[in-house]
């Protein structure tokens, strides 16, 4: 794995809308806000999206504050920093840009679930692997059956699910898709996903249920 980390501790800016996934069902789900209420839509079987996999930010993170989490977050080709304390876990987050019929937004996904850190540690890989014959391009990036990871013996024994994503082609940059390092103020739910305080400056209309995404990268595809 070629991921390191940065330290920052300062953010700013509007906050993306979230795509979150979640390892005890290996589902993944769009986050919107309806109401001041949070709807979460399910977009396992649709899911198709340009991962900003270049940029993935890389970091210790604590969602378990009563409060809005501790996030020491950065570029990932930079050097590590010292673990703030116990209850910070490694974790990750990174930005996409989901297809037109997700709703064509930039969104961001966080986690420091360590079956999720699998799936987003091989896509890095692969992005590593096949950016060599696609420089300057991104991977357009899909979501296949998740990946069992089973933990513990007896009476201890769980199983989470990895995400296994795929890429399914490569394609410029989105002009609007433009890395901006930031660490994010939000509010947590149970399965340590977050939750942006209001609603977020893009992608805060919840989309219309999709239909099955294609497998091309066409740029008709993004929104």
């Amino acid at each position: 794995m070629a991921l390191g980390l940065n330290f920052s501790s300062e953010g700013g800016g509007n906050y993306l809308g979230f795509v979150k996934f979640n390892a005890k069902a290996g589902r993944i789900f769009r986050r919107d806000r309806e109401n001041g209420e949070n709807v979460d839509t399910d977009i396992s079987r649709t899911f198709k999206a340009i991962i900003d996999v270049e940029n993935i930010e890389m970091g210790w993170l604590d969602f378990d504050t009563g409060g809005a989490p501790s996030m020491v977050m950065g570029h990932h080709s930079a050097p590590k920093p010292p673990r703030p304390d116990e209850r910070h876990r490694w974790g990750a987050r990174v930005v996409m840009k989901l297809s037109k019929e997700l709703g064509g937004d930039l969104r961001e996904m966080s986690s420091n679930s360590k079956s999720f850190l699998r799936g987003l540690d091989k896509l890095h890989d692969e992005y590593l692997e096949g950016v060599k014959k696609n420089p300057g391009k991104l991977p357009v990036v899909t979501l296949g059956d998740p990946i069992p990871v089973v933990t513990g013996e007896g009476a201890k024994r769980s199983t989470n699910y990895a995400p296994a994503f795929e890429i399914s082609g490569w394609t410029k940059r989105p002009d609007d898709l433009v890395y901006t390092p930031r660490n994010a103020v939000v509010e947590t739910d149970e399965d340590e996903q977050p939750t942006p305080r209001t609603p977020p400056s893009t992608g805060s209309t919840r989309a219309a249920a999709p239909a099955k995404a294609a497998a091309s990268s066409d740029d008709d595809d993004w929104g």
